[in-house]
């Protein structure tokens, strides 16, 4: 491998390293040079050389950040598109190119008789009128593999209609695997747009990406119409995949849409973002939200809830639902959690040792090993509060809750030991 970054490489010495490979007995097994200020011109002299000797092409070449445009990427794809070069990956990130450039190298890729094993160009596209949005969809519609597993639009100042969102997830049920993130900045999405585009993913029965984000810092109007109708069916879907949705900045979300939407969060495992908001919610919203993470109902009920949720945008600072949502982030044991919301909830207010005495020994060894796994993560995670005890001279932290006292007593009793068999 031939490996230089952050180093300005000039024309004289790209000559002299290319001499050196085609003397060489074999190929490299790769050449790296990102971050080296590389323009059109040198990649047009580094490809003069594998076009003319393609069996001297190394398996992968990145040009990563680099100054690469439209032009470079012509220069690229007549190696790409040589069934005799042995070119297997191809790293373009970082480099400033639009849809001319990338659709010469994808075209150049999908006809080679060899597929190539990875294939990575920018991933941010702008759009400034709808006809190049469309362009792109059209573009990738015949050839959905390329698409970019990041993908990020930036649309100018003009309104993405319903059909072109309808394309664009058509365009992505095409693909055999779904995208990790599909990113959208707008100002401006025509009515209910939104609600179509989430819509196709239960149309095509395909799995939704990752994370999908619509917004921009000047939106001017986005309708989510009927958004609790299509979204509710799409989080209960077994192929939903997604972890972040946000629709952020669009300011037009009802209380009574977000209660239904958090209502079809009941039985999903997969969302750990959801920013649907962009002002303060209403207390019944609040409520709803914190029933959802910890169901109080009965023990089962509180087991049952949503402990994969762990982030619902900057204006939900309610502290009992933000003390959920830590411990859904920060405990990635979700058995630890229910056990801990359990403890929190049926355990720690107002407990009685009668509770364990009614208890058969099976049961009671059981129950007494629930709240023994999850008491340490119910500690820390509600911030218990600790007194200083003195002991024999020296000060000794210990838990200043009810719990703790029952519990330690339950665990002395000598009958216990009797009959929990060690394993």
């Amino acid at each position: 491998s031939f490996v230089v970054e952050h180093c300005r490489i000039c024309h004289d010495a790209l000559c002299l390293l290319m001499v050196a490979l085609m003397n060489r007995d074999s190929p490299l097994g790769s050449i790296e040079l990102n971050c080296c200020y590389v323009d059109d011109e040198a990649v047009k002299f580094i490809t003069y050389f594998f076009t003319d000797n393609p069996k001297m092409t190394p398996r992968k070449i990145s040009l990563a950040c680099n100054d690469i445009s439209d032009v470079g990427y012509f220069f690229l794809s007549e190696v790409i598109g040589n069934d005799e070069c042995k070119l297997e990956e191809i790293s373009l990130i970082g480099n400033d190119c639009g849809l001319t450039g990338i659709r010469s190298i994808v075209s150049a890729a999908a006809g080679r008789e060899i597929p190539m094993k990875k294939l990575d160009f920018p991933a941010d596209f702008m759009a400034d009128t709808p006809d190049q949005l469309q362009e792109f969809v059209e573009f990738f519609s015949l050839f959905p593999a390329f698409v970019p597993n990041c993908t990020q639009f930036y649309c100018g100042n003009f309104e993405v209609s319903r059909d072109a969102l309808h394309a664009l997830g058509n365009m992505l049920a095409k693909r055999s695997s779904p995208i990790r993130a599909l990113h959208f900045n707008v100002s401006s999405i025509e009515s209910d747009g939104i609600v179509t585009f989430l819509r196709t993913f239960l149309e095509n029965h395909i799995a939704t990406p990752n994370s999908i984000r619509i917004g921009g810092y000047s939106i001017r109007r986005v309708s989510v119409g009927d958004l609790h109708v299509v979204l509710g069916p799409l989080l209960q879907s077994c192929l939903c995949s997604l972890e972040s949705l946000t629709l952020s900045d669009i300011g037009q979300i009802s209380d009574n849409e977000m209660i239904h939407i958090t209502s079809s969060l009941d039985g999903n495992t997969t969302l750990k973002r959801l920013d649907l908001y962009d002002r303060i919610p209403s207390a019944c919203v609040v409520d709803r939200l914190t029933s959802l993470l910890c169901d109080e109902t009965t023990i089962m009920s509180t087991y049952n809830s949503n402990h994969t949720l762990n982030d619902l945008g900057r204006h939900m600072t309610d502290p009992k639902l933000c003390s959920y949502l830590e411990l859904n982030k920060k405990t990635p044991d979700k058995g630890l959690v229910a056990t801990a919301k359990v403890i929190k909830v049926h355990f720690a207010h107002n407990f009685q040792l009668g509770n364990f005495d009614s208890m058969k020994s099976p049961v009671l060894a059981q129950v007494v090993s629930f709240v023994n796994q999850g008491f340490h993560v119910w500690n820390e995670a509600f911030n218990v509060e600790r007194d200083l005890e003195s002991e024999g001279g020296e000060e000794k932290e210990v838990a200043n809750n009810n719990l703790t006292v029952n519990f330690l007593m339950v665990r002395n009793i000598p009958a216990f030991f009797d009959y929990v068999k060690p394993r």
